[in-house]
């Protein structure tokens, strides 16, 4: 080969070395380039170039440096927040734990006091229960000694074993009240009583127990006449025939005796009681035997005047005048086709908190609520009752209110005749 020719192949292998140096280079520097252009990409998308870099176009080695320690600085206080914000997650769960225990407690505290009361509750209520049904039990064995002792069965108690009876409790006597004794002492001259009738009896001749009969056939009679008439009629029946009403008060008297209580003691005992300044008025008196039993003033009336103790009137038409009376009795004497009449006079004649007694045949009463139901209307509410008797009720009723208008619109006060057996 020539010397050109070398020097021409020379040449175009340094301009090759060249070239290549120079692509190499120019790879490099875009290389570089396209790393720095990332980094900023990336420092920018963070938001951690500072605003005097972000403003400038271009970005020398040392502004690289400074993003570089300021992404560093971030990325360390991104930990740091990440470490606290464990810290202070492991806190709450522990103080969210504690919460929740204490919670628990409290629930269980809760509850146990909650099963304390409730056990409480059923204690007190059983007590309540057992209490009531003591009461219950003390109830029943003072009713049934009341009827023992006040109530007269075929196998009464015999006078010798009365008298030892009271003989042990008479040191007792002050604990009872002074009705109850009262009542004893009357069963027992009761008793006393029906032994000399029963001996009487047996000694009368036979005229005589025929005669006896009779008054009380008589007595039966005149008694269901009375029941099925108006008091007006009976007045009238009365004022015509008095010897059938002196026949009826024998009869009577002859019914009371075969009693083993009369109800009038009872009224009388418990009228003693009260004020001596009290006025009474007695509906029906029969003999006034009640005006001679008590200290207190006492009005009596009835159909015929027997004695001058009575004074004759019309029962739903007395002369007393308005308010005048602190007590009206009935004892026996509600008879008639026209009770309601005999009440709102008691009504017209009490004064307001007045007493209105009444002692009536048990037999008589269908159902005794609906009768004081009835008194309601009539301005009159009941105040104490016995009804443990064997044969009568006793009542007592206080005047609510008058009754002066609306008479018409009261219900009607019917009770069942009393029809006595025939002996």
């Amino acid at each position: 080969m020539s010397k050109t020719n070398k020097k021409q192949k020379k040449a175009a292998a340094l301009k090759e070395k060249r070239k290549k140096t120079m692509t190499y280079k120019t790879n490099l520097t875009t290389i570089k380039k396209k790393t720095k252009t990332n980094e900023i990409n990336n420092l920018k998308k963070n938001n951690d170039i500072p605003n005097h870099i972000k403003n400038t176009n271009s970005i020398s080695s040392n502004n690289i440096k400074q993003l570089t320690k300021v992404k560093n600085e971030a990325i360390n206080s991104n930990k740091s927040k990440k470490k606290k914000m464990k810290k202070n997650k492991i806190k709450l769960e522990q103080a969210n734990g504690k919460d929740k225990q204490n919670k628990e407690s409290v629930k269980n505290r809760s509850m146990s006091q909650h099963s304390q009361t409730k056990q409480l509750n059923v204690k007190s209520i059983i007590k309540k229960k057992n209490d009531d049904s003591m009461n219950k039990i003390l109830k029943l064995k003072k009713i049934t000694e009341k009827r023992v002792k006040h109530t007269k069965d075929d196998n009464f108690i015999s006078i010798d074993k009365t008298k030892s009876f009271n003989d042990k409790n008479n040191s007792k006597a002050k604990k009872y009240p002074k009705n109850v004794q009262l009542l004893r002492e009357m069963l027992a001259t009761k008793e006393k009583s029906e032994v000399k009738q029963k001996k009487i009896k047996e000694i009368l001749p036979l005229r005589e127990r025929m005669m006896m009969k009779l008054k009380a056939s008589r007595f039966r009679y005149l008694n269901e006449t009375l029941y099925n008439n108006t008091s007006i009629q009976s007045k009238k029946y009365f004022k015509e025939d008095p010897d059938s009403f002196i026949a009826y008060h024998d009869g009577y008297k002859q019914q009371v005796a075969q009693w083993p209580l009369n109800p009038l003691d009872v009224i009388i005992a418990s009228i003693k009681n009260m004020p001596n300044d009290y006025i009474i008025a007695d509906f029906g008196c029969g003999e006034a035997m009640l005006a001679t039993s008590i200290q207190q003033k006492t009005h009596s009336f009835d159909l015929i005047s027997v004695n001058e103790r009575v004074q004759a009137c019309d029962m739903s038409h007395t002369p007393l005048l308005r308010n005048s009376v602190h007590i009206v009795v009935f004892c026996l004497s509600l008879m008639g086709t026209n009770l309601g009449d005999y009440i709102l006079e008691a009504n017209r004649v009490l004064k307001k908190d007045g007493i209105l007694k009444i002692a009536e045949i048990e037999s008589r009463f269908e159902h005794i609520e609906n009768f004081i139901k009835l008194l309601n209307d009539y301005g009159f509410v009941n105040t104490w009752k016995d009804l443990s008797q064997n044969l009568f009720y006793f009542l007592d009723f206080k005047k609510v209110k008058d009754i002066t208008t609306n008479r018409n619109k009261l219900p009607t006060i019917t009770l069942k005749s009393c029809l006595y057996k025939k002996r």
